[in-house]
């Protein structure tokens, strides 16, 4: 007897920095359910989001089938209209059948603050650029004292 446990994923980073007014569209998928999920809710906080309202809406596109596999997967879309500051904070895309996920939005205001904001790859790759380059300057003028 086999056991089929469904996952849900965050489609894209799962921490987002936006500008306010920007719209906001954040996905999860729902892969290896037997069955497509009878509904997608999504959450704000501990407040559940209604489908259709002025500020927001969901969509949910059942049965798109995977590249990899005959595997059918679903897709659910929270859609948020120009995001404000109070619409910071983490969302949770709440499958009927497959576990929650949570994903962190953080909305910026005006160009300077935005501009603030780098990804923690980019400080991370460009933290290791300069150690690399402190290395190598390093083992060159020691190379250098030797010779």
């Amino acid at each position: 007897m086999f056991n089929i446990i469904p996952r849900t994923e965050i489609l894209g980073d799962p921490d987002r920095y936006v500008k306010a007014g920007s719209t906001v569209i954040l996905r999860c998928i729902v892969r290896g359910a037997l069955e497509p999920p009878t509904f997608i809710m999504w959450y704000h906080g501990i407040d559940q989001l209604a489908a259709d309202s002025k500020r927001h809406k969901t969509t949910l596109d059942r049965n798109i089938s995977e590249f990899e596999s005959d595997a059918h997967s679903t897709i659910g879309s929270l859609i948020i209209e120009s995001a404000k500051k109070r619409d910071t904070g983490n969302y949770t895309c709440s499958p009927s059948n497959s576990p929650s996920v949570t994903v962190t939005l953080n909305v910026i205001n005006g160009e300077s603050s935005a501009s603030a904001v780098t990804s923690s790859a980019s400080v991370t790759k460009k933290f290791y650029s300069a150690c690399s380059l402190a290395l190598i300057f390093g083992l060159i003028m020691i190379g250098g004292y030797r010779t």
